[in-house]
């Protein structure tokens, strides 16, 4: 094959190419399907994965699994809360990288029949945040301390497009969703560590209420509630992926105002059978074939890019600052393997940031073998606003992104009293390692890491909740380097 280019002079002149034929139609269009479903499946995950999510924790069939499975999930129908009544600890597995700083409650919603009024109560004493987040795994709304104030309240949470009228009493003042299912994740701090303080965490997010607006003010009236089962109840397994995805934007669709527009996007994705009403059977197979690919190449993509994408400061990586809305951004990647699939949700940096870190100080991967140190020097600590109750913890998690089975050591919270204590220096020092420490000098705490499993890599989340803009927006706090101290074990 030869191809005629122009010589500096103006002149043509030929250049003898390599060729390179794909012998048959279905070659072709079996790569460009691939090429095209790598950025798809990126694009696309999040609705796979809240999907998946949605069916285990608001659907009769996914509570019955769970049970059958031995899944801790958080289960309540549809418009309705599930309360956890403890803190996230080892003896529950389900991933997520879970804090162990305040107690859970979750939601789904589906506003495309009616608007929800979220209530919530007077919370003066303690950190609170209920973050709102569309299917396509970017936030839009939050209510709780940093937010909206501390006072009680009732907020209309409604779909798009909707502009109906609103009751007295109902505070129309939060954005509108982008999608009619809506994810809430509400946090409630709990202070310290005891039984009265936790039952006071309780009492306050049981008064977190939702009430459809065609019941306000009364109890809402039961209503049956479908939930889409997706083809297949795990990421892991990609086989029915494309149609999950498929059917979930088909009811949630993507780029709706108030998001940013994504029209042609979307077209280029339906060359290939995927996006909003389009039915991947009517593809050919050579599509399909490559489409398949595509979601196991795109699966272990983001799964290596979930380890942490954004500034690196002392071997920790703070997140991109697009983090929790990352697709309003075109930050697709952020926003499938950070926000989805490492976290479920991420908060907006105002709210929390949550930096990472996977390697010591000589950038060797973290491992139980070893001993590490953090220290913190006197007045070097997380900057967050207390007059919120902001509060910073270092959490210590494994390669399944959960807490290291069997430990009773594995987060370091500010706010506690047992977490008061400094040096004489006015700092504090973190011990990392799979044994008890010999000794725990003033201002020393405890992290234990892995040491009885076949794979004995972790990581670090080092959490600030309303922190300083040092952290949220010039990132130029800098977190103290981990420190191998010895030899292996």
């Amino acid at each position: 094959m030869t191809e005629h280019s122009r010589a500096d002079d103006g002149s043509n002149f030929s250049l003898d190419l390599p060729q390179r034929t794909l012998s048959q139609t279905g070659e072709w269009e079996e790569e460009y399907a691939y090429a095209l479903g790598i950025q798809v499946y990126i694009y696309g995950f999040p609705w796979i994965y809240n999907a998946q999510l949605r069916w285990l924790w608001a659907s009769p069939g996914g509570k019955v699994l769970s049970k059958k499975k031995g899944l801790a999930t958080p289960h309540a129908p549809i418009n309705s809360f599930f309360y956890a009544d403890k803190l996230s600890s080892p003896a529950i597995q389900t991933g997520g990288s879970p804090n162990c700083d305040t107690l859970y409650s979750t939601a789904w919603l589906d506003v495309a029949p009616d608007p929800i009024v979220l209530s919530v109560p007077e919370v003066s004493d303690r950190y609170y945040c209920i973050e709102m987040v569309c299917m396509d795994a970017d936030n839009f709304a939050y209510v709780g301390a940093r937010s909206t104030g501390t006072q009680a309240g009732n907020f209309l949470i409604a779909g798009p497009g909707w502009n109906g009228q609103v009751p007295e009493g109902v505070l129309d003042v939060l954005p509108r969703s982008r999608t009619p299912a809506i994810l809430l994740l509400g946090r409630t701090g709990v202070n310290n560590t005891s039984q009265e303080d936790l039952n006071k965490a309780r009492a306050i997010q049981e008064q977190y209420l939702l009430t459809p607006l065609s019941d306000w003010p009364n109890t809402p009236r039961p209503r049956p509630s479908k939930v889409m089962v997706p083809y297949g109840i795990d990421y892991n397994q990609t086989a029915g992926a494309w149609k999950t995805m498929n059917e979930a934007m088909t009811e949630n669709p993507p780029g709706v105002p108030p998001g940013i527009n994504q029209e042609q996007l979307l077209k280029l994705f339906a060359t290939v059978g995927i996006g909003p009403n389009q039915n991947l059977d009517d593809q050919s197979e050579a599509t399909r074939s490559g489409l398949q690919r595509a979601a196991e190449d795109g699966l272990a993509m983001l799964m290596k890019m979930s380890k942490g994408r954004g500034k690196a400061v002392n071997g920790w990586s703070y997140p991109p600052t697009d983090i929790g809305r990352a697709g309003q951004n075109s930050d697709f990647i952020t926003r499938a393997a950070l926000q989805s699939l490492g976290g479920i949700c991420a908060h907006d940096p105002v709210e929390g940031v949550y930096l990472n870190v996977f390697t010591d100080s000589d950038n060797m991967t973290l491992s139980g073998q070893y001993r590490y140190t953090i220290t913190f020097l006197g007045g070097e600590f997380p900057p967050c606003d207390t007059t919120k109750h902001g509060f910073w913890s270092v959490t210590i998690y494994n390669s399944t992104y959960n807490l290291v089975p069997g430990s009773s050591h594995y987060t370091v919270n500010s706010y506690y009293p047992e977490y008061q204590g400094r040096d004489s220096s006015g700092g504090m020092t973190i011990l990392i390692q799979s044994d008890l420490p010999d000794e725990l000098p003033e201002g020393s705490y405890w992290l234990q890491s892995p040491g009885k499993t076949d794979d004995l890599t972790f990581y670090l989340i080092l959490r600030v909740y309303i922190p300083d803009p040092s952290v949220s927006v010039t990132q130029t706090w800098a977190p103290p380097q981990i420190v191998r101290n010895d030899t292996a074990r």
